[in-house]
């Protein structure tokens, strides 16, 4: 029987450790640019408000106390003016890398089910739809995808790594409807 990691590709951080580790020789050593290591303090605000939950004690709920999704839903009208959405169409995460790791099996998804990613993207993307048994494309447009239905397509844009914004007549966003609310 195949062990679940055998369906994973190989994380690329550990396929450049030979070569993070030769930049090091070099006079003056390497420039780590690291993923996730902050280089900004921490503002003011963020700390006070550790502080301050500091002593609350319990578990938060898993699906966030409603104030918190309400809050989330009118910051994105208010900067994306995306309306007819509710809290209930809301799930905080501890991190994005969690739910897009998850994601697909959450869904329910499986082998029979296409999930397309960035061509350029991190691996977390492809390891949480193959952890799910998914069938997996990385493409950039709706002609890659060819006559198949995605079950699952991520548009990262902006996009990290590397910030390219898809505009809005792009086709991947352009395919993209968003249901209104229809009560």
């Amino acid at each position: 029987m195949a062990r679940v990691s055998d369906r994973f590709p190989d994380f690329p951080w550990d396929t450049i450790a030979a070569a993070k580790s030769r930049a090091a020789e070099h006079p003056g050593g390497i420039v780590d640019l690291s993923i996730g290591t902050p280089v900004d303090p921490t503002p003011d605000v963020a700390r006070e408000a550790l502080v301050a939950a500091a002593d609350a004690p319990g578990y938060p709920t898993v699906f966030g106390p409603e104030s918190l999704r309400q809050a989330a839903v009118d910051w994105i009208e208010r900067r994306f003016g995306v309306t007819g959405l509710g809290p209930a169409q809301v799930l905080p995460t501890v991190g994005s890398k969690e739910l897009i790791a998850n994601l697909p099996m959450q869904l329910g998804l499986g082998p029979d089910d296409l999930v397309v990613l960035p061509e350029l993207a991190y691996p977390t993307y492809e390891v949480g739809a193959r952890y799910a048994g998914c069938q997996v494309l990385a493409a950039d447009s709706t002609i890659a995808i060819g006559p198949r239905r995605p079950a699952l397509i991520y548009v990262n844009s902006p996009a990290n790594p590397h910030g390219a914004i898809l505009g809005k007549d792009h086709p991947l966003v352009a395919a993209l409807s968003y249901p209104q609310n229809e009560a």
